[in-house]
């Protein structure tokens, strides 16, 4: 199990999302939900593709300095049994 800062930004009237440590996995949406939506889906497509190509999952930077974002939150890794991730918003 693995957790990644998320990071929301609001731009423009849409919300952009992002997680650093995976810079392939980003989003945007209407809205905060949907953004969100996107990038949990972006992200489990970004981890699974590297586990395919044999590469590593990269360890979370907790040191990161987001800048000025609207929203920031944790989001988990999960390994499933059929060689696939969930994941899912942390509390």
């Amino acid at each position: 199990m693995l957790r990644y800062r998320a990071v929301y930004r609001l731009q423009r009237g849409s919300f952009f999302a992002e997680v650093h440590d995976f810079p392939e996995a980003t989003s945007f949406g209407a809205t905060l939900a949907e953004a969100r939506a996107h990038l949990l889906s972006a992200l489990r497509y970004a981890a699974e593709r590297r586990l395919r190509h044999g590469e590593q999952l990269p360890i979370p930077d907790a040191n990161h300095s987001p800048g000025d974002v609207y929203l920031v939150e944790l989001l988990t890794l999960l390994p499933r049994g059929d060689n696939t991730l969930g994941v899912e918003v942390a509390f």
